[in-house]
């Protein structure tokens, strides 16, 4: 029965939809096409409404509503776990970024934390910046590899701060203060390099008696005022590992002139970079008395020629009492020759010619009482020769010539007994070479030790002005 009132029903809206439709077309007035469609829409939604409740009576009528609610329920609830799994993969990579503040939200994904600790592992024990960031300052304890001057200490009987100490008491005996608080200094260099990267592999005390410290602390020195890092070879290594060490020492072939010497010497044949770990005597043109002698290990020759060195001589290497050859040949070193040289008691060699040398002749050089060679021919000298010049009784040889010297030849010289081979030539001296030098020649009756006797008789810069050899013109 409720079918097919139903399907009356249905058949008068439909009558009555069509009936709206024709009435709409013959009117034309009043009425406009929004609201024919809505009564279009409305007599739809009434079909449908009708048409629905044609299953079994017995449910109520409300079923149809409750069936497609579930469905977008499901529809909503299978999505939503999507994104739930979507968002903690993600999670985890702007962790790796940020590994700190991140942890917190990512702690409910038990399967994503397990990727922290490897990410983590590989970027923060970075040992490179470590390495470079430890050389200078070598109070850092933790970091032993660049500078493990702790052992040595240790060896010493003292701390790192105790040796730092120790050898700032040092090198304050021998350089005034004001050069060691200049930081740019080639002393406040190498107490600097000392204290920090030197790291030798034999311990230098500095709290010994021996020659070791000092001269290590003085020869490193030397190396950053003769312009230490542009030689043409023995530059001490840009790092101080054990493979840049190498290679430094790689580019080392220096040894020093094998003069006829009686003791066995320590690092004559030894080429070693300078400030490298060994001992001071095996870097490359210097060499030590042998383990034989009172002096063992203490510096005997410096020996370099055309090696490319140049800045200024300082004064501490005259604290090198031992020394016996002093030789820088052929190079560009400047400035003044240090009256502190006078101290080298034993020097039997002094060789600078062929380099830039200013100013006099310090006196004190002539006290020199074992000097057998002054060599100084082709600098930029000038002044007087000193009358002192005849206390050097064991001079055979001696070479001024091609500098700005003025003056008279002093008669002293006459009482070098020993002088073999002289050179004055090419000087501004002016006057007669003296009577008392002409009798030593060895062409004379009795024959002396002079073979070699050189002058010129127009000075360079004063043509008129001579020097006048009135024993001979040029000894041969």
């Amino acid at each position: 029965m409720r079918i097919k009132q139903s399907a009356k029903i249905l058949v008068l809206f439909g009558a009555t939809l069509v009936e709206g439709k024709r009435q709409l077309r013959n009117r034309q007035i009043g009425k406009d096409n929004n609201e024919l469609t809505e009564d279009i829409e409305f007599w739809t939604r009434m079909t449908q409404a009708m048409s629905l409740p044609g299953r079994p009576s017995n449910r109520p009528t409300g079923r149809p509503t409750p069936r497609p609610t579930p469905r977008p329920v499901t529809i909503t609830s299978r999505p939503t776990p999507r994104p739930v799994t979507i968002t903690p993969r993600p999670t985890p990579r702007p962790v790796t970024i940020t590994p700190r503040p991140t942890p917190r939200p990512v702690t409910p994904a038990p399967v994503d934390v397990d990727t922290y600790p490897p990410t983590i592992i590989e970027f923060f024990p970075t040992p490179d910046p470590i390495t470079i960031d430890t050389n200078p300052p070598t109070s850092i304890d933790p970091f032993p590899t660049p500078v493990p001057t702790p052992d040595a200490s240790l060896l010493c009987g003292l701390t790192a701060e105790e040796r730092a100490a120790a050898f700032t008491a040092l090198a304050q005996s021998v350089t005034p203060q004001s050069i060691l608080d200049d930081p740019f200094s080639s002393q406040s260099l190498a107490l600097q390099w000392i204290i920090e990267d030197d790291v030798p592999e034999t311990p230098v005390c500095p709290n010994t008696d021996d020659c070791k410290a000092i001269e290590r602390y003085v020869m490193a020195s030397f190396y950053f005022a003769a312009g230490g890092g542009k030689w043409d070879q023995c530059n001490a290594p840009a790092r101080f590992t054990p493979a840049a060490i190498a290679r430094a020492n790689e580019d080392c072939d220096r040894v020093v002139t094998p003069f006829p010497v009686n003791n066995p010497r320590i690092g004559a044949d030894s080429t070693d970079a300078w400030l490298t770990p060994s001992d001071t005597c095996e870097w490359g043109g210097l060499a030590c008395w042998g383990t034989d002698d009172d002096r063992s290990g203490c510096m005997d020759q410096l020996d370099f020629e055309n090696d490319g060195l140049a800045g200024t001589l300082i004064s501490e290497m005259s604290t090198l009492e031992d020394l016996r050859f002093f030789i820088l040949e052929q190079g560009n070193t400047t400035g003044s020759i240090p009256t502190e040289y006078g101290l080298f008691d034993r020097l039997l060699i002094f060789d600078m010619d062929f380099n830039d040398l200013t100013g006099e002749i310090p006196a004190e050089l002539f006290d020199l009482n074992q000097l057998q060679q002054l060599d100084l021919n082709d600098n930029n000298l000038e002044g007087t020769l000193s009358t002192q010049i005849g206390q050097l009784t064991t001079l055979t040889f001696v070479q001024l010539d091609h500098n700005f010297l003025s003056g008279t030849i002093p008669t002293e010289m006459g009482e070098l007994n020993a002088l073999r081979i002289a050179f004055f030539n090419n000087n501004d001296f002016t006057g007669v070479m003296p009577a008392e030098v002409c009798a030593n020649r060895n062409n004379t009756n009795p024959p002396g030790f002079l073979g070699t006797l050189v002058a010129d008789c127009n000075p360079p810069n004063n043509p008129e002005e001579q020097l006048s050899l009135e024993c001979s013109a040029v000894v041969p």
